[in-house]
């Protein structure tokens, strides 16, 4: 009876002993394989990071017209954007002050492929690949007779004159490309100037003086100055251009009010809308 129940209980310890074993073995193999999961996932991040370190673009041009002489809205926008990554990087959104650009047009500017983006409005998928040191044009449509916000999911995201351009570009990996544009600023006053008419009486001509607009933050200068002047009864308009603007009183009715108007462009792409000032005689 003893040397039975000392073989039990030596039985017993040694089964014990090879459930301790297969425990531990048990649990160094799991703490490898999570080791070389955390490893791998480590790798994988820095990988990742690494990529999203070397991604590189810019906006290098803009370019926009008013949709109408005298208005504050713009009826087109045009972006060119450049690669500066040695890999193609895949761009997933386009923002333009903070609203998604749901449909635009793209042209490879290398080989003048042209792709169309997020047809319908508010729909589509509104990513594209970006080859390395690739340039490529994109084209807003803002006003379409059929969708007047063709471009944004609503009318009243459609950038105008007078505020910043935010432009965003976003990145699979993470990367949020954001520039800044600052439009000009037209300051319209009027001045008057004397002149002898063809009777030999002296008479005081109006002149529209845009000289005093200005461009902040230094980063462009202004290049045109567009003026619209309009009969406020007639509503008839004239158009002119210049720095300074002398209006020739035969040309107008008399007794007349007219508004006048100042659009200036800058040298980036951008425009910005003065006040209307009052011309009477």
């Amino acid at each position: 009876m003893h040397r039975r129940r000392r073989n039990s209980r030596g039985l017993s310890e040694i089964v014990g002993t090879l459930m301790l074993v297969l425990i531990v073995v048990a649990a160094a193999t799991a703490f490898s394989f999570f080791v070389a999961s955390y490893e791998k996932t480590l790798l994988a991040q820095e990988a990742a990071n690494h990529s999203r370190q070397l991604e590189a673009m810019d906006v290098v041009a803009v370019h926009t017209r008013p949709i109408a002489p005298g208005s504050e809205v713009f009826g087109f926008l045009n972006l060119t954007v450049a690669s500066e990554d040695v890999n193609t990087m895949q761009i997933t959104n386009l923002l333009v002050n903070g609203n998604v650009v749901v449909s635009y047009q793209l042209t490879y500017l290398t080989n003048g492929t042209v792709v169309n983006i997020g047809i319908k409005t508010g729909e589509g998928n509104s990513s594209f690949l970006l080859p390395s040191l690739e340039e490529v044009a994109i084209t807003l449509e803002l006003n379409n007779s059929s969708a007047p916000s063709f471009s944004f999911l609503s009318a009243n995201q459609i950038p105008t004159a007078n505020s910043y351009l935010i432009v965003e570009v976003e990145t699979a990996l993470g990367n949020d490309f954001k520039t800044i544009y600052v439009p000009p600023t037209a300051l319209a006053e009027l001045t008057y100037i004397q002149s002898v008419n063809h009777t030999g009486v002296i008479v005081e001509n109006p002149v529209l003086d845009g000289t005093h607009s200005f461009q902040q933050g230094g980063n462009a200068t202004i290049v045109a100055w567009d003026w619209l002047i309009t009969n406020e009864t007639s509503h008839g308009t004239w158009r002119g251009t210049g720095a300074q603007l002398e209006l020739n009183l035969t040309s107008f009715d008399a007794p007349y009010t007219y508004l006048a108007n100042l659009t200036v462009y800058n040298s980036i792409g951008l425009f910005g809308l003065s006040p209307s000032i009052s011309v009477t005689g």
